[in-house]
Parts: C-alpha cells; sequence; structure tokens
C-alpha cells in the first residue's frame, strides 16, 4: 500500500506540474512571444504539436489519442505485475504515467500537445519543442533503465549468495 502510495503521488504531482505550467505559458504568452530563460540555451515559446515526437505524423490525433490510452494501460498492467519494492521503480512508472495522461489531456481538450519549452545551442542547433509531460516521460524511462540494471545484478546476487 506504501508503493502504491508512491507510484500515485508520483502521478498526480506530475500532472499537476504539467498541466499548470501549460495553462501559465500558453495563458500569458502570445503566439510568436518568446521569453529567454538562459540565453542561448533555454527559451519558452508556445508551439502547438499536432504530431508526435519531433512532430511527426501531424493530424492523426484520434490514432494518438487511442494509442495513449492503450500506453495508460499497459502503463497500469506493468505496474501491477511489477515488483513494488523499489522505491525508484514505482516512482519512474509514476513520472511515465503522469507525462502519457499530460499529453493526452491536451489531445482530448485542445486535438493537439502544448509544448513550450525551447532547447538550443545558440540560434543554430534547436532541440525540437517539448513539455514537462515529455520531460517526466523520458526521465521515468531513464530511471526504468538504471533500476533494471540495478535489479538485475540485486536478482543475481541472490541467486549466488557465495560471491
Amino acid at each position: 500500500m506504501k508503493n502504491t502510495a508512491k507510484f500515485v503521488i508520483t502521478i498526480v504531482l506530475g500532472v499537476i506540474s504539467d498541466i499548470v505550467s501549460k495553462w501559465f505559458v500558453f495563458s500569458h504568452l502570445d503566439v510568436y512571444e518568446k521569453v529567454t530563460l538562459i540565453p542561448g540555451v533555454v527559451d519558452i515559446i508556445r508551439n502547438e504539436n499536432k504530431g508526435v515526437v519531433f512532430g511527426l505524423f501531424p493530424g492523426k490525433t484520434t490514432v494518438f489519442t487511442i494509442v495513449s490510452f492503450l500506453a495508460i494501460f499497459a502503463i497500469v498492467y506493468i505496474y501491477i505485475c511489477s515488483d513494488k519494492s523499489f522505491f525508484l521503480s514505482n516512482v519512474a512508472l509514476g513520472l511515465i504515467m503522469a507525462g502519457a495522461i499530460g499529453n493526452l489531456w491536451d489531445r482530448l481538450w485542445y486535438r493537439h500537445v502544448r509544448d513550450f519549452i525551447d532547447l538550443h545551442i545558440g540560434n543554430k542547433y534547436h532541440w525540437p519543442t517539448f513539455n514537462i509531460a515529455d520531460g517526466l516521460i523520458c526521465v521515468g524511462i531513464s530511471c526504468m533503465v538504471f533500476t533494471s540494471f540495478f535489479a538485475a545484478k540485486q536478482k543475481e546476487s541472490n541467486e549466488h549468495p557465495l560471491l
């Protein structure tokens, strides 16, 4: 029960931070207005992504909405079947779930995903604009990869107690 609370709290905090950040940016910035946070590195700019990662496959909102629902069901299934004893894996799945819900929220209400974080090096190299939900998904997947190595090592040491 305690580990499920960590999972749920991570989801709730992640979804709230994503939705509030999108609301703040899109209600305070005009369409082509830009706010520089770190000159030459990070700007805040409004962008409407009608596709998926990097703006691929625009105009397929219905398909991506269905895929988002399937991803959420898959995450719940993985969580139910997982070993909930690792704190980081509970948080990682919660982060991924929060990101999926945040982007699904946008697709249901706006028919696109609202992105606003613009990372770049000078004016030459730009990473595609993203949002908090995308960041949560990336951090969650990174944590899952990290915990998979840790869990495999711990399982191996339990199988060979003399090593």
